[in-house]
């Protein structure tokens, strides 16, 4: 787990070990000090928290006793393959995990469209296997071999029943302030900069002129990192001098994250990149369609007009165009929405996910596995 906070990769990741703990034994190595380090301890996953090198050249004898350390953990924990959460973990630790004797897999979760440093190109070229969450990822990828070690394999949700407690909703949007009626626009992601809350902003400005009474529910960290909590008070500041701050609310990093999705009447995902955004399946699996801008592995799963909206990037006028048509119109919503959850049930079952995932291990170690993610 290459980052301290908890976000798509960090949740994704979870759930990747949900799906596959009945066949392989897991060993969680997470970051010092890292939030989502809690959340494997709770799952009954054996955690280790470790000190992530820095990869250097000029310095690497210091790289070398940091990777060290970490490959004599990983040793310990009886690691045969090291799954990499995304590539920058595969940057920091792909030499630890040599050090260590164990195979390497990386997740690549989002587009990154310059190559490598060619420091870290000379790491990468290592890893073994490369599980792309969409084929946009695998195309547009400048990673040294990733095509060729390349397996496309789209994450997973459940897909609950549906849920007509009318009065946990109520409960759910007395606590949070919003009225009775209004309509509820979400966006789960955390507030950080690649999700492009200003347009997010700007377009719920122009949603207010029409329907002053939506509220706009955003679920997602805003404070557990530095770069989300400054990025907070960033759109804080926008949100205020559009004179719109009242009709946003922040829930911040929550656990009940499905709940918090059923009191909503549709959700957006304004994004400047994306591999395959996790909380577009979570939405629609509870039956509510999407509006996305259209990057990445997006328009892999979202089909206008069925199940959701694309939006050009960083469109705000479309984008507040879109979120008008479904506010106006709420059986369209509430048919694209079921349409959605078909989708996802079909398609994106954690049944199927599995499989592919412990194919790739078994392809690294024939014998059997016994993981350390």
């Amino acid at each position: 787990m290459p980052w301290a906070g908890i976000g798509g990769v960090e949740i994704a990741t979870l759930r990747l070990v949900d799906a596959t703990r009945h066949q392989i034994d897991h060993v969680a190595f997470c970051m010092q000090d890292a939030n989502v380090a809690p959340a494997f301890a709770e799952r009954g996953i054996e955690t280790v928290l470790y000190q992530q090198p820095v990869p250097s050249l000029r310095h690497f004898g210091r790289f070398y006793q940091q990777s060290k350390l970490v490959a004599s953990k990983l040793r310990d924990a009886g690691a045969d393959i090291v799954h990499f959460a995304e590539i920058n973990g595969a940057i920091t630790c792909g030499f630890a995990a040599m050090l260590a004797g164990a195979k390497r897999v990386s997740h690549v979760r989002n587009v990154y469209p310059t190559r490598p440093l060619w420091k870290d190109w000379l790491i990468l070229r290592t890893v073994q296997a490369f599980i792309f969450v969409s084929k946009q990822a695998r195309d547009f990828s400048p990673i040294p071999g990733g095509k060729r070690k390349a397996r496309v394999i789209y994450d997973a949700v459940t897909v609950p029943a549906p849920n007509a407690d009318q009065q946990t909703s109520a409960q759910l949007r007395s606590d949070l302030g919003i009225p009775e009626g209004a309509p509820v626009v979400g966006m789960v992601a955390r507030v950080n900069p690649q999700k492009d809350y200003p347009t997010l902003a700007h377009a719920a400005a122009l949603v207010l002129q029409q329907r002053p009474d939506t509220r706009f529910l955003i679920v997602g960290d805003k404070s557990m990192v530095d770069v989300n909590r400054a990025h907070y008070e960033e759109v804080s500041a926008l949100l205020h001098k559009l004179g719109i701050a009242s009709s946003f609310v922040f829930a911040g990093h929550r656990e009940d994250v499905k709940p918090l999705i059923g009191i909503m009447d549709f959700c957006v995902l304004s994004t400047h990149r994306e591999g395959f955004p996790l909380s577009i399946l979570e939405t629609m699996a509870q039956r509510k369609p999407v509006i996305a801008t259209e990057v990445g592995g997006i328009p892999e799963i979202i089909r206008p007009g069925e199940n959701g909206y694309l939006v050009p990037h960083g469109d705000a006028q479309a984008l507040a165009d879109r979120i008008l048509s479904l506010i106006n119109e709420p059986a369209l919503a509430q048919r694209m929405g079921q349409q959605a959850a078909a989708l996802v049930q079909r398609d994106y079952s954690p049944e199927h996910f599995a499989e592919e995932i412990i194919a790739v291990y078994r392809s690294l170690v024939p014998r059997g596995v016994q993981t350390a993610s």
